[in-house]
């Protein structure tokens, strides 16, 4: 089936939930998918077949329902077998011009339920990764799960299941350090989490989530200046030694007059120092902080 037929399906799909017409329709168009599409990563793209019957995976109809899960896995199997042709053709190639004394091993075939890699890590997203996020029962958090797996899954290689399982253990522990409100700061500390995780200048911080250096319970209260790059930290930590440094120097001593009133709040605390600003016949300019609201003003 070409990429014009599939598209028509889609058509036919949307248009038959869009009219409610009975589940024997789409079971038909299924099957017809089921039976004719082979699928690719370029195929899913372009028709978006696999949004269309991703979709159908939660139909109230169970015969529907299944038909589209069993449809998702032989895709997500397609394109799992697709990626690693180039890989075995050249592994062949090079057998071919290996020395007939070299035992050759054959390359062991994956095992039954294992996780495909990923296809293109630079592109991945829970829609391309045909990701199932009707996980918690409530809109608001599966689509916040989808939002922290699209970080997490940038240039990485890792499977969906372990970028899946990332994702929802983060999730869920931003949940409960939130009190289970989908408050705004819950909503807000997913926010920091995913400008973080996404950052194409930090991929140290993915890779460390990713390998477990970091727990996702660890991630869920690290601070913005704790989950930035080196660069970032660096330049952080020159600021705080600059600061400390002038903590350290010596500061004019600042009087405090009660014969000067703060325009402002009206108190008569007012600390001032003197400092000549301009010519040396001219008289000095005093500037004055109010030590009860902070109001700051000069005079000559």
């Amino acid at each position: 089936m070409d990429a014009k037929e599939v598209l028509t399906h889609v058509g036919a799909i949307d248009k038959a939930m869009k009219e409610k017409l009975p589940p024997s329709a789409l079971i038909d168009l299924l099957t017809s998918l089921k039976k004719g599409v082979v699928a690719t990563e370029k195929l899913l793209r372009d028709t978006k077949v696999g949004m269309a019957v991703n979709k159908l995976r939660t139909h109230s109809d169970k015969a529907v329902s299944d038909l589209a899960k069993e449809i998702v896995v032989k895709w997500k199997q397609d394109v799992g077998q697709k990626s690693k042709q180039p890989a075995a053709r050249s592994q062949d190639k090079s057998r071919a011009t290996a020395s007939p004394t070299i035992a050759q091993n054959p390359i062991p075939s994956p095992k039954k339920g294992e996780s495909k890699s990923r296809v293109d890590s630079s592109k991945g997203s829970a829609k391309e990764d045909l990701v199932d996020l009707a996980i918690t029962g409530d809109a608001t958090r599966d689509r916040l799960i989808g939002v922290l797996y699209n970080a997490l899954c940038l240039e990485s290689d890792a499977t969906p299941d372990r970028i899946l399982t990332l994702a929802k253990s983060l999730e869920a522990d931003v949940f409960i350090n939130h009190k289970k409100k989908l408050e705004l700061p819950y909503k807000k500390r997913i926010q920091t989490l995913y400008i973080n995780l996404k950052d194409k200048k930090n991929p140290n911080l993915r890779k460390r989530v990713i390998s477990g250096e970091i727990s996702t319970g660890r991630l869920a209260t690290m601070e913005t200046h704790e989950m930035a790059s080196e660069e970032l930290q660096g330049q952080y930590k020159a600021i705080q030694e600059a600061n400390l440094r002038e903590s350290m120097v010596a500061k004019p001593e600042k009087s405090i007059s009660d014969q000067l009133q703060c325009g402002k709040c009206g108190k008569k605390k007012v600390s001032y120092t003197q400092a000549q600003t301009r010519s040396a016949d001219e008289p000095m300019t005093t500037f004055c902080t109010c030590e009860h609201c902070g109001n700051m003003w000069k005079f000559s």
